[in-house]
């Protein structure tokens, strides 16, 4: 939409409430403003169907795509189960703080370098890749319960979970004016996400096996896991 003007107005508000009730709650509308030279970006959701373009600001920005990464993650089943599979494997503080941190280091990489538009891969093959990864790590906590899972695995598949991360950013065609801005708040929120979900699942499990001692819980979790990754692969790749 383009309207001219004789002068910048005082105040600009915009209602949006395509496909939301009659549709799709869960529908978001990527939101390019260009006024006066300049650029900012806003996205309409279920929740926020109102734009005062007279009132946007840096904050209101940051915020929105903060909670886009929080609801990125906790709508990521699969990053979830990922996430949950790497955690069965481990068994103290330290050891959950390698793996972590070697799949945000990894994962970190390359939602910038997709983001950018440095680094692309097919969504195929990034899609598949990441219900291997399910598969693979499902498979290992079945059949080697003891064995640790080694923070260069997390590493290793951080790499292609990033770009799985990126595809949400590069549907929003976002512009090159805020676009290190929205890739940082963007992954403030999945960090933020992934956070809860470590410091929600992890004390969980260790209170039922370790006190209940509810000895086919973890297998029951990995054969669930294991479940949906084959599903999911096979959705995917053909």
């Amino acid at each position: 939409m383009s309207y001219t003007v004789n002068q910048t107005p005082e105040s600009v508000i915009v209602q949006y409430n395509a496909f939301f009730e009659e549709s799709d709650p869960s529908h978001a509308n990527m939101t390019r403003i260009q006024m006066d030279g300049k650029q900012k970006e806003f996205i309409f959701t279920y929740e926020v169907r109102e734009l005062n373009i007279g009132q946007m600001s840096f904050i209101t920005s940051a915020k929105q795509f903060l909670v886009l990464g929080l609801k990125h993650i906790f709508t990521g089943y699969d990053h979830i189960l990922f996430v949950i599979s790497l955690l069965i494997g481990a068994v103290t503080f330290r050891h959950i703080l390698a793996l972590i941190t070697a799949f945000t280091i990894a994962h970190n990489t390359t939602l910038a370098l997709a983001t950018l538009d440095i680094v692309q891969l097919p969504v195929k093959l990034v899609e598949s890749a990441i219900a291997l990864s399910i598969i693979y790590v499902a498979l290992k906590n079945i059949f080697q319960p003891e064995s640790k899972h080694a923070p260069w695995i997390a590493f290793a598949f951080g790499f292609i979970h990033g770009f799985g991360f990126a595809g949400i950013l590069a549907e929003l065609n976002l512009g090159t004016a805020h676009l290190a801005t929205s890739l940082l708040f963007f992954n403030v929120g999945i960090e933020l996400g992934q956070i809860l979900i470590v410091s929600l699942v992890f004390p969980t499990l260790m209170f039922i096996t370790k006190r209940l001692s509810v000895k086919w819980f973890l297998p029951s979790i990995s054969t669930a896991v294991l479940f949906f990754g084959c599903i999911w692969f096979f959705q995917r790749a053909f």
